[in-house]
């Protein structure tokens, strides 16, 4: 599969699974970057999101999952788990948790 192929059959499963539901139909493809890499990350399964490391850079994916789904800590905290250890390499995810939520939360609290 090409990435154009890959783009559109993820595209598909995030419309099946009401992603998008605000969006208007005939224009899924104006969908960002972030928001498109996010909903993959939230909405589907391991193999979708393997598809979605042929896409973009894992330093993007990473940076969106920390964005998107880290900084919402403790609500996704079983898939933050799960995604810090098997995508990002992280060797002891409650840790590195623990620390980001600890640093995000400060940083808000300077602002």
């Amino acid at each position: 599969m090409d990435s154009e192929q890959i783009h559109q059959n993820l595209l598909n499963k995030l419309h099946q699974e009401h992603a998008f539901w605000s969006y208007d139909p005939t224009r899924m493809e104006e969908i960002s970057d972030d928001a498109f890499i996010g909903s993959v990350l939230l909405y589907l399964d391991i193999d979708d999101i393997i598809n979605l490391f042929k896409l973009y850079p894992k330093r993007k994916i990473q940076q969106i999952w920390k964005e998107k789904m880290l900084s919402q800590e403790p609500m996704y905290h079983g898939l933050n788990r799960l995604y810090a250890f098997l995508f990002f390499d992280i060797k002891n995810p409650d840790r590195y948790i623990r620390d980001f939520k600890r640093k995000y939360y400060q940083s808000r609290i300077l602002m």
